[in-house]
């Protein structure tokens, strides 16, 4: 009987020993919101996130333009994957005002066109892109910045923006398939492909519409920031469907 007490007591001591060891979770947030943090098992997803960390040389600064209508795809595939690769990725649009993506995303940009900081990469997308174009605040603004910007992107019909700012005058292009008649009309001095997912014509990259700009980015990545990382974007999207010969490369 004894025996069996001791064993007990035993038993007790060791579970409270083990209690004792175990460290309190780290608190977060005020005193009156307290969140823990829960235990991090370690997992695939999470072992992959760590090793999508790219540290460039040089981070690029990459500014998107916001307009109204833009296309959600347009805009969230480049995003998503210049971010993943680690770039330092803005939004500008011509105020601070909200703009609606396909009448069902509201959006405010970071910066405005006369407080945007210096970028190495910028980016105008496709929705409404023809008539959003038309605005001579944009092009003035296109052709400020024009001399210190090494990448000027157009996804869809965000071939339109730079058309608008001269800056298509005699380059390879493309646009949205059903514009291509129209941006040929607009650029005559310019040669606009269809049928081809990407366009890289020196420091003007141009893609065709919609799900095309995911390959357009992914290019991008591989142009700026080597094959390395491409492939580490590729894998960690799990997007399957790049294929690199889908565009058309000039060489300079």
């Amino acid at each position: 009987m004894k025996s069996k007490v001791m064993s007990n007591r035993l038993k007790s001591i060791v579970v409270l020993l083990m209690v004792a060891m175990i460290p309190p979770l780290e608190a977060k947030g005020g005193e009156s919101d307290t969140m823990y943090s829960p235990i991090q098992s370690p997992s695939i997803c999470q072992t992959r996130s760590l090793k999508m960390n790219p540290t460039p040389k040089k981070q690029l600064r990459v500014a998107v333009f916001l307009h109204e209508g833009i296309e959600i795809l347009d805009l969230a595939a480049p995003l998503e994957i210049f971010t993943i690769a680690g770039m330092n990725v803005f939004t500008v649009g011509i105020t601070d005002q909200p703009v609606t993506s396909q009448g069902v995303l509201t959006l405010t940009p970071t910066y405005t066109i006369e407080n945007a900081p210096k970028a190495d990469i910028v980016v105008f997308l496709g929705g409404n892109g023809r008539r959003a174009s038309e605005n001579a605040k944009i092009t003035d603004w296109i052709k400020k910045i024009s001399p210190e910007t090494e990448q000027f992107v157009s996804i869809c019909t965000g071939a339109f923006f730079l058309a608008e700012s001269g800056l298509l005058d005699g380059k390879t292009v493309t646009t949205f398939h059903d514009a291509v008649p129209q941006l040929r009309k607009k650029v005559s001095n310019a040669t606009v492909l269809d049928n081809t997912r990407f366009v890289d014509d020196g420091t003007i990259f141009s893609t065709a519409g919609v799900s095309a700009g995911i390959d357009g980015a992914l290019y991008l990545v591989e142009k700026w920031m080597g094959k390395d990382v491409a492939q580490q974007v590729l894998e960690y999207t799990e997007y399957q469907c790049w294929d690199r010969d889908s565009g058309l490369i000039l060489k300079h």
